[in-house]
């Protein structure tokens, strides 16, 4: 890092350009914490000095945003540092610049000159550092959220990174301007909703954007989840106080893997820690399905038998979830994930009803739900769970619930340590031995022949044909052959 400096120093000199160290890398520093990205204000000629600076580095420069012309360079080969933002000053000088900026913490600066002592160098006219001690949170004018709505989010997700407590300047602030979130460019609003997922309490800056009335603004079906459902739903506040502590009580298992699946609780963090695309994981997307997992009941409540029943809420949960995902510009794996695991969120409380679980069932279950079985299983717990507050609660039911789910995890993940299994037979096999053309009729034989070989029931090639062959007048009726 420091040869880096004594370069970007040299160029500055050469150049007679005014160079200073800003934002989050002063704040980090600060903060004794590592930072691989590095932000500059130059006083002249950005595109200029990141070529100089690419160049010297053996570095590469792009354009980042042309109108306030800012670029990169990114930096190989280098593990205290990853990229360097060069920004053009924003005004005559720096103080103009820094007092342009989103919040206090990220308005100080440092000139290059004087990097080596950051701590006694701080240029601060907005009072950063001191926000910074006392762990505050606070913007640096009054219309900031208005000139980029974006930094709504921002604050709740630096908040949740740093454990920073938000001013109540700033919570007013967003009040004011939550509906203008809505010009943000979606994937930075994905982008930086999912880094607040990402930690390990969200739930409590979930409840503050909620406060805030910025989680509505993002999420409108957030608003007919709380109009709706109060009259006929268990928990006092609705529907939407269901799903938030659905999400709470996630966070919690989450937070005791070892006490919930003590047997399976190192396979389970591998599984649940896989990345889909940066900043999104199979932890929060699940999280982000825990707030929707139940987002349709309001259009699906129906009274039958004197009771409300939400038939047919899992499938069109699953639909409208995805919608809101795609305005997001979520991937196609992204979505499809969360759409598999709302739409087959109760069907681990049907199954964890019984006193035993067949291998059938449990086969079953592998099979149809793939890859998603822990997830969709965590769900369902998390959904129990937030019942525990309510007089519908039985701890002896939620006991037999926790015991099914950590018993079928553990399950699930010794059939994955057996799918590479030989086959017994396959579809050329099939149509020789019981002469039979190609079509549908192949695949469901090979369906229930697999079924039977993971129960156990068959492990030989003749077992398989035989079985496959007396299955064979059943289907020819079904399919009219």
């Amino acid at each position: 890092m420091k040869n880096i400096i004594k370069d970007l120093q040299m160029i500055g000199e050469k150049t007679n350009t005014g160079v200073f160290a800003v934002g989050g890398y002063i704040r980090d520093k600060l903060l004794n914490k590592d930072s691989l990205d590095l932000d500059l204000v130059v006083s002249k000629k950005a595109d200029i000095f990141a070529k100089k600076t690419a160049a010297a580095l053996n570095g590469k420069s792009f354009i980042l945003h042309n109108e306030t012309q800012v670029y990169r360079v990114a930096v190989f080969n280098n593990r205290a540092l990853k990229y360097i933002d060069i920004s053009l000053m924003q005004g005559k000088t720096i103080k103009e610049d820094l007092q342009k900026r989103d919040f206090t913490v990220n308005s100080m600066a440092v000139d290059i000159k004087h990097f080596n002592d950051i701590k006694n160098n701080i240029i601060d006219y907005c009072g950063g550092y001191k926000d910074l001690k006392n762990k505050r949170l606070n913007i640096v004018y009054g219309k900031s959220f208005l000139d980029d709505p974006l930094r709504m989010l921002r604050a709740f997700r630096i908040a949740s990174e740093y454990n920073f407590k938000l001013s109540a300047e700033l919570i007013e602030s967003v009040k004011k301007y939550s509906k203008k979130i809505n010009s943000a460019a979606p994937e930075r609003v994905k982008n930086e909703f999912f880094r607040i997922l990402n930690n390990k309490n969200s739930s409590q800056y979930i409840l503050q954007m909620d406060d805030a009335k910025l989680l509505e603004a993002v999420f409108p079906v957030i608003t007919s989840m709380k109009k709706s459902a109060k009259n006929f739903y268990y928990h006092p506040k609705g529907l939407f106080q269901h799903c938030f502590q659905t999400l709470e009580s996630l966070e919690k298992i989450l937070s005791k893997l070892d006490k919930y699946f003590p047997e399976s609780k190192d396979k389970l963090i591998k599984h649940l820690n896989e990345n889909f695309s940066d900043n999104v994981n199979r932890i929060n997307l699940l999280k982000f399905a825990a707030i929707f997992h139940d987002c349709a009941k309001p259009e699906c409540a129906k009274k039958m038998d004197k009771k409300i029943r939400f038939l047919g809420h899992e499938e069109l949960g699953a639909k409208k979830t995805s919608e809101i995902m795609k305005s997001l510009k979520m991937s196609n794996k992204e979505i499809d994930f969360a759409k598999s695991i709302i739409a087959q969120h109760m069907r681990p409380s049907n199954l964890a009803k019984s006193d035993i679980i067949t291998n059938k069932a449990r086969f079953k279950l592998f099979r149809d739900l793939k890859e998603n079985v822990p997830d969709i299983l965590i769900l369902a717990m998390s959904d129990w769970h937030s019942y525990k507050s309510l007089k519908v609660y039985s701890k002896k039911i939620l006991k037999q619930q926790e015991k099914a789910v950590a018993e079928i995890i553990n399950n699930y993940f010794e059939f994955q340590g057996k799918t590479g299994r030989r086959k017994l037979i396959d579809g050329n096999i099939l149509m020789k031995e019981l002469s039979l053309k190609p079509g549908k009729i192949i695949g469901e034989l090979l369906n229930l022949v697999n079924a039977s070989q993971d129960e156990g029931k068959i492990s030989t090639k003749k077992e398989a044909i035989l079985l496959a062959k007396s299955k064979l007048t059943v289907l020819r009726k079904k399919h009219k052959i």
